[in-house]
């Protein structure tokens, strides 16, 4: 019996995503975290490495799409160790999820309780009272407190800096909202002529991200407006986008420093 990697789920199991989908979490053939052998058939072991060339935007392109994400959803970040690869993704629907491959034997986990914090971001596994905390660095698995495992990142992409804000609140009027936070859904400098609402933001942390929401409107139906979030630097003594662009027009300084 081997050691498990922290990028195995082991019962055959159909999860509803908390994005709608349903994913196929198939049985490889090796222990699960609490050490049991789940399967006697052989498995054909993954030699498969990845390098900076097998990864795009949406993850790796390589592990049979395990380290993946779904369709045209946006990495947040994704990794790489000698032992697994991993991503982070965002949906259209600016909810996060996890997909975790292990390179030995190709065994896949998909997590949809997926929370940003300060180091980086943590996937929740409520079932095994697993928590996989995924860092600059590398990421660490610990199970009902205890350390599992800990892996340093061979790779790691795209610019993960998921704590720069857009613009700064003092830069934008004492009415408005939205601005010097991070990844906004709403944002407005106080009259409904310059809200919008609603905002995707896809790339945060990139040196541009691109959104898209609906404009605020008395009468009728609500346009929907495309925004560049871009020229990252100091503002106001944080790390912010200092320039947004709104349908098309010229990035404006949302700054001011």
């Amino acid at each position: 019996m081997h050691t498990p990697s922290p990028l195995v789920r082991t019962r055959r199991r159909v999860t509803v995503a908390a994005i709608g989908l349903a994913m196929a979490m198939v049985a490889v053939g090796c222990s699960n975290l609490e050490g049991q052998p789940t399967s006697s058939r052989s498995v054909v072991t993954v030699t498969t490495t990845a390098s900076g060339s097998d990864a795009d935007a949406h993850g790796f392109v390589v592990f049979g799409g395990g380290a993946r994400c779904l369709g045209t959803d946006d990495a947040m970040v994704y990794m790489r160790t000698s032992k697994s690869a991993l991503v982070v993704c965002q949906s259209e629907t600016n909810r996060l999820y996890y997909r975790g491959y292990r390179i030995s034997d190709g065994a896949t986990i998909d997590l949809y309780e997926v929370e940003r914090d300060a180091a980086g971001y943590v996937a929740v596994n409520s079932a095994d009272n697993a928590r996989y905390v995924i860092g600059s660095r590398g990421f660490q698995l610990t199970q009902n407190g205890s350390v599992i495992a800990d892996e340093s990142a061979v790779e790691v992409g795209p610019p993960m800096n998921t704590s720069i804000v857009l613009g700064s609140a003092d830069a934008m009027g004492s009415t408005s909202r939205g601005y010097g936070s991070t990844q906004p859904d709403a944002i407005t400098m106080g009259s409904c002529a310059n809200a919008i609402s609603r905002i995707v933001w896809h790339n945060w942390g990139a040196p541009e991200s691109y959104g898209s929401g609906l404009g605020c409107v008395q009468v009728g139906e609500m346009p929907r407006y495309s925004l560049v979030a871009s020229n990252v630097g100091p503002c106001h003594g944080v790390l912010a986008y200092r320039a947004l662009a709104i349908a098309g027009d010229v990035a404006r300084n949302i700054c001011d420093d």
